[in-house]
């Protein structure tokens, strides 16, 4: 396998994150399905202690999409000056293999990124699939949250297939259709800043993926959108979830509990809400989870029956001002 070689720089407190595209010999994508990555930043090549250790995310295995990722947190203690990174990935014969290397240079003297931190609206505005919603899509840029897919109490196997599943609309085929530019306006949006909560329901525990949701299309979606985060199973949880352990999870102002009544449970990204500890899991299970991309994050949740949800009457200032803390402290 052909090592790519990549230099970037790296702005010691903030966050950082780069896309990659790997290809095969003959131009194809290279297929990543089973694959593991690992990615270190060392002073030197033979440094033995990495200066951090990036996130990598397999946003579309089968079309070579990875991002190297490191928060604002894992920035910050990094001194400027020059480093060297590599990506190694294990394959599904244990073989492993550097595919991208290069040089990084971390500074404090970069201009900082376009955010967009005011908005109209300091509501979180709904895009309703099944009827129309408080905002549309060309208006997101106007709400600080855009909350979009299943709202309180709904099933919906966001696409018109397969036929005989629970419909609601069709989220996933809007997406899919790259005339409307739907799609692109709410990439636009999250990197220029804003949050997009995407809220989706679990599949009654079907070994087909298939109930009051539908477990290909929900990461369909997720892929569409450019994620790490994947709807891995299901669980038929009721009770309450706690706040994740991570720094800005904690620090974000959000309710330390939620009530759940079955939900999905999420790999990939930070998770913000887990299953308790008197549950047992560990790690605890990721029942609502968010990533950075860009300037703004997406947020994760597989539960439409939650304290959250507060179906058309919108949701408090509590959920918004703790989702909008998440894009400025991660």
């Amino acid at each position: 396998m052909a090592v790519y070689v990549n230099n970037f720089t790296i702005e010691t407190g903030s966050h950082f994150s780069r896309d990659f595209y790997l290809d095969n010999s003959d131009g194809t994508s290279l297929d990543l399905t089973g694959y593991n990555a690992k990615c270190h930043l060392r002073k030197h090549a033979d440094s033995l202690k990495p200066s951090a250790v990036f996130n990598v995310g397999f946003i579309n295995r089968t079309d070579g999409h990875i991002r190297v990722s490191l928060a604002s947190t894992a920035t910050k203690p990094i001194k400027p000056g020059r480093y060297v990174y590599d990506v190694l990935f294990t394959d599904t014969d244990d073989k492993k293999s550097i595919v991208i290397e290069g040089q990084v240079l971390a500074t404090q003297d970069i201009s900082p990124q376009l955010v967009i931190l005011d908005y109209a609206n300091s509501e979180v505005g709904i895009i309703n699939e099944n009827s129309p919603g408080v905002i549309t899509y060309d208006n997101v840029g106007q709400y600080g949250v855009v909350h979009i897919g299943v709202n309180y109490d709904q099933c919906s196997s966001f696409s018109a297939e397969p036929v005989g599943a629970a419909v609601t609309g069709h989220l996933l085929d809007d997406l899919k259709d790259t005339s409307n530019g739907k799609l692109q306006k709410l990439k636009n949006y999250i990197n220029l800043g804003g949050v997009v909560w995407f809220n989706a329901e679990w599949w009654n525990g079907n070994p087909q993926g298939e109930g009051c949701s539908n477990q290909s299309n929900i990461n369909e979606i997720l892929t569409l959108l450019e994620t790490e985060i994947r709807a891995d199973s299901d669980l038929g949880f009721q009770g309450l979830s706690e706040l994740s352990d991570n720094d800005a999870v904690q620090n974000s102002g959000l309710p330390a509990t939620q009530t759940q009544n079955a939900t999905v449970i999420f790999t990939g990204g930070t998770p913000v809400y887990t299953t308790p500890t008197t549950y047992g899991a560990s790690p605890p299970l990721t029942i609502t989870v968010y990533e950075k991309i860009g300037g703004g994050i997406l947020y994760v949740s597989g539960d439409s029956n939650t304290s959250f949800n507060y179906g058309y009457n919108g949701f408090n200032n509590e959920i918004y001002n703790g989702l909008r803390s998440l894009v400025i402290n991660s």
